[in-house]
């Protein structure tokens, strides 16, 4: 049961702002979601993020090493890589949607 209140000042601006990204919910519903992390998906996201991070870094270093090896001369095979890349972006895309 909800007992408590809690006042904020904002500029009409930042108002109107806060309701367009709220879109047809209710200001206060949104805004208590939002400061509950329940929206952004809380901590979930924040491990979510760190896993892409480690995994673009590792597709930039595999890139760097293809990088190296086609300076030399040497052949590679980068048949997998494009499915990888969808692969990422996808599961980005997931993410952004949960923290929007």
């Amino acid at each position: 049961m909800k007992t408590e209140t809690l006042h904020i000042r904002i500029s009409p601006e930042e108002q109107e702002r806060l309701k367009r990204i709220a879109g047809p919910r209710r200001l206060s519903v949104w805004c208590r979601r939002v400061l509950l992390n329940d929206l952004a998906g809380g901590a979930s996201i924040a491990e979510e993020l760190l896993a892409l991070r480690r995994e673009l870094s590792a597709i930039g270093n595999n890139l760097n090493q293809i990088a190296r090896r086609l300076n030399t001369g040497e052949q590679v095979d980068i048949a997998g890589l494009p499915a990888d890349i969808d692969t990422l972006k996808a599961r980005i895309n997931r993410v952004l949607r949960r923290a929007r």
